[in-house]
């Protein structure tokens, strides 16, 4: 009996763990045991440490690299390690830059292809970002190409964060979502809040698992929004360009660590300050760092010029992992001592 997979994908900060961990929790009401692999671009395990913290799941990792490309060769065994624990079901988290076709193809491989099933393709968009990434991320023409086949492969495409912009900015989003893809469901929704019952149909603790899912039309209509598209002038638009495995060319992830004891402790103020410093050209940061005004570890997460704070029982060094365009290694390292010997 094949065990059916779902993949969570979508751009940098859009909010794809936090849908993970309902995901988990629902599983565990529902007594289904899931397995779960992460992928992240950095060398530190973030997310997998939340889903970990959070849950008590064990989690399958794939560090420093993406899953369709560089790490590619160690999916398979990945999801092997997996196959063997005998999950219910399978969730794979991608890394903000992977090109979910890729993982679609992994599992057609012969040595997966008669264990796991596709269940749902899910990607989600960061609706105060989605409209500004074409033209912020256009000198990278593989990162550009990643993201519409984000749109292209997806089943049910997520626009989280709707509460944080205009109606006209969701009616200009679902447009470019059916420029790429006319079929897949679209759900409104903010805090990656939806309605887990049709994306889990079928799935169940393995004596009782029917593996075909009973998916119907609207299925997420109990999401906080859901619109209906009724546009018929938009055709689906059908790459031409040769199939490559590159997903990005000019991303770059940058972990960096805290000095040793005894050195100045920063302030929520100054790591704020100084991811504003880099502009658009950081896309994402994220960490588990020590601050002067709190006594416990602080879950950094900065995306979209927003940065948000929680308490974490983290037991390792304190360290935070940029990933941005064209990011200057030596000198973001420069700026980062700086900041302890001001």
């Amino acid at each position: 009996m094949k065990i059916p997979v779902i993949i969570l994908s979508g751009f940098l900060g859009s909010g794809k763990t936090t849908l993970l961990l309902s995901m988990l929790k629902e599983s565990k009401e529902r007594g289904v045991q899931p397995g779960v692999l992460m992928n992240e671009l950095g060398k530190r395990d973030v997310d997998g440490y939340i889903v970990q913290e959070h849950t008590g799941t064990n989690v399958e990792k794939l560090l420093d690299g993406c899953v369709c490309c560089s790490r590619k060769e160690e999916l398979l065994d990945s999801l092997l390690v997996l196959i063997k624990r005998r999950p219910d079901v399978i969730y794979i988290e991608l890394t903000g830059v992977a090109n979910p076709e890729e993982i679609e193809k992994t599992l057609q491989e012969a040595s997966l292809r008669e264990k796991l099933a596709l269940h749902y393709t899910v990607t989600m968009l960061d609706a105060e970002n989605a409209l500004e990434n074409n033209s912020r991320l256009s000198a990278d023409k593989q990162l550009i190409r990643t993201m519409r086949k984000q749109l292209t492969t997806a089943d049910l495409i997520v626009i989280n964060k709707s509460d944080l912009v205009e109606p006209e900015a969701l009616w200009k989003i679902e447009k470019l979502v059916r420029k790429h893809n006319r079929e897949a469901e679209i759900v409104f929704t903010h805090y990656s809040k939806i309605n887990l019952t049709p994306l889990l149909a079928g799935i169940a603790p393995q004596p009782l698992y029917t593996p075909a899912p009973q998916r119907a039309p609207q299925a997420f209509k109990g999401a906080t929004l859901k619109r209906s598209y009724t546009e018929q002038g938009n055709v689906a638009v059908k790459e031409t360009e040769e199939a490559q495995h590159v997903s990005f060319s000019q991303v770059a992830a940058v972990t960096l660590t805290f000095p040793q004891a005894g050195s100045k402790v920063l302030t929520r103020q100054q790591l704020e300050e100084f991811f504003q410093e880099w502009g658009s050209s950081l896309l994402r940061a994220k960490g588990h760092v020590h601050l002067s005004e709190q006594e416990t570890v602080q879950l950094v997460q900065y995306a979209g010029m927003n940065t948000t704070w929680e308490a974490s029982r983290y037991p390792g060094l304190p360290y935070v992992v940029f990933i941005g365009m064209n990011l200057n290694e030596a000198l973001l390292a420069t700026r980062w001592s700086a900041l302890f010997n001001s």
